[in-house]
């Protein structure tokens, strides 16, 4: 990632309730989190192919294989679930997070309910478009521009 993390907790999660301990540790690791107060930006891998991708690359650069969850604090890779729980109970977590943004009320996003995507305003969410042909009044689908893989587009409120 070339967008410099000083100060930043960024978390690789699924939404995906396929593996239901995947998810269950995903959840814990959030809700770490947010009983800490602190500010971070969770990046779900569900709603975004390239997040997926994105976290190959940041962990094949430190010799890891992805397990979700994934945390990287200032840029560095801190570790998954388990590690996080040991660090949370140790205190050691606690004395990391002291030059973290804090967030007095955490409140989800009235636009999005804090998933951070919603569905593209152009397609709604059915990933086509249509294009009139203006020769012979015949229409044609394509692919939309606006929205991700999964007719999603950043959310604009709370995802910048």
């Amino acid at each position: 990632s070339t967008v410099p993390e000083f100060g930043r907790i960024v978390i690789y999660t699924t939404s995906l309730r396929v593996v239901r301990t995947t998810f269950e540790r995903c959840e814990l690791v959030r809700k770490i989190f947010q009983n800490h107060r602190v500010k971070f930006e969770e990046k779900n891998i569900a709603l975004n192919s390239d997040y997926g991708k994105e976290l190959d690359e940041r962990c094949r650069s430190v010799c890891e294989v992805p397990s979700l969850p994934v945390v990287f604090i200032d840029g560095h890779y801190l570790g998954g679930a388990e590690k996080i729980l040991l660090m949370n109970e140790s205190g050691e977590l606690q004395d990391l997070l002291t030059k973290i943004e804090r967030v007095q009320h955490p409140q989800e996003c009235p636009s999005c309910g804090g998933f951070g995507f919603l569905p593209c305003s152009a397609c709604h969410g059915s990933k086509m478009s249509v294009f009139r042909n203006c020769f012979t009044d015949s229409f044609k689908a394509l692919k939309c521009t606006a929205c991700n893989e999964n007719g999603l587009q950043r959310c604009r409120s709370c995802a910048g």
